[in-house]
């Protein structure tokens, strides 16, 4: 007699919430999604300010505390930009003060197993970055998870351009960070940075799925609509639907993936 599928995990992946430009119609609106859908983690890939500035990190942290189980990495939007002697001194200390003291987070559980990473650097302040050590904690946080466990990493910056921006940069480190992905059995990436919604396999046919959320209820959109991801972790892989605001509500997309490809 075969076993019981074990039951699926649900994912909410937020992104880019710009704390400073937000608009709270959306805002909380997204809080009342959360609470109905009760995914088993919050994940915010970054971007919670607009300028890293003490209010703006205040107000985060409120919102993030009303979230339930959380997972959530630091953006570049979250370092100073103009207060050049606090990004050159303590780029993330509001941060790390304000929001969490880990910048590279792991989450295990008998079935998950869900990595954050610090792709900002305060010297390329717009582009991101996976080091040398970041590929060993790849490496090392997973073979301690169990087998069975469903693997998951995020970052702010993306490990793909969307088609619609062919010519983004894609996060710095990439080669060497999915050689250990791929042998840690990561199955999916989640990030932000783009403000663009999309999802496509990295690295070929067999690699992880990418996908990419768009700003959840910043102004500053970049031509689609503020929308977060409810992903379902299964028997039959990841399926991702993006929730896309239309005017009142956050509503399912029509197709399965991301706004710019399926999942």
């Amino acid at each position: 007699m075969s076993s019981p599928e074990p039951p699926a995990i649900t994912l909410a992946h937020l992104s880019d919430l710009h704390f400073g430009t937000e608009d709270w119609t959306m805002a909380a609106q997204l809080l009342d999604d959360i609470a109905e859908l009760r995914p088993r983690l919050t994940v915010v890939s970054g971007d919670l300010t607009q300028r890293a500035r003490r209010r703006q990190f205040a107000a985060a942290r409120a919102y993030l505390d009303r979230l339930g189980p959380l997972l959530v990495v630091p953006g570049n939007h979250d370092i100073p930009l103009y207060d050049v002697t606090r990004r050159a001194l303590s780029p993330m200390g509001r941060y790390r003060s304000m929001v969490t003291d880990e910048l590279n987070p792991f989450l295990v559980d008998h079935d998950l197993a869900v990595l954050g990473l610090n792709t900002t650097r305060p010297a390329r302040w717009k582009e991101g970055s996976i080091s040398p050590a970041q590929v060993e904690l790849i490496r090392t946080s997973f073979a301690g998870a169990p087998a069975s466990a469903r693997r998951v990493l995020v970052t702010h910056h993306p490990f793909l351009p969307p088609p619609s921006l062919p010519r983004a940069i894609v996060v710095h480190g990439r080669e060497a960070a999915l050689a250990a992905i791929r042998e840690a059995g990561v199955e999916l990436l989640l990030a932000g940075h783009l403000h663009v919604g999309y999802a496509d396999v990295v690295g070929g046919d067999d690699g992880p799925l990418s996908v990419q959320a768009g700003t959840a209820f910043s102004r500053r959109r970049r031509g689609q609509p503020n929308a977060y991801n409810v992903i379902t972790l299964g028997a039959a892989g990841v399926q991702v639907q993006p929730q896309v605001w239309d005017g009142h509500g956050f509503r399912p997309a029509a197709g399965p993936g991301a706004p710019e490809a399926d999942a």
